[in-house]
């Protein structure tokens, strides 16, 4: 939870600064995500996969355009980082 709180008080004084990370970093390893999701081939899991994937990486540049509280897209940015990672994980470990 320390860590949690670290980055998250990075993030909000940092915040200009951090977004073109953040958007980078979510497009590169939801990139890789999509990437080994493809290579098993297009059955409906792994369509929703995709779908899930993708839909991590808009929540987060959602909430950046459309201008919500800071907190509120760190949110976006650390659960839809999270769900690209745990995709990708899944998708190389099985």
């Amino acid at each position: 939870m320390k860590l949690y709180k670290s980055v998250e008080d990075f993030y909000l004084s940092h915040f200009y600064l951090v977004i073109p990370l953040a958007i980078i970093l979510l497009s590169c390893v939801g990139r890789f995500a999509v990437y080994y999701i493809t290579l098993k081939g297009m059955s409906l899991f792994n369509f929703t996969q995709m779908l899930l994937c993708v839909a991590g990486a808009m929540f987060y540049l959602t909430s950046i355009l459309g201008q919500m509280p800071r907190k509120t897209s760190f949110v976006f940015l650390f659960y839809g980082l999270l769900l690209e990672l745990l995709l990708l994980a899944f998708n190389l470990l099985f």
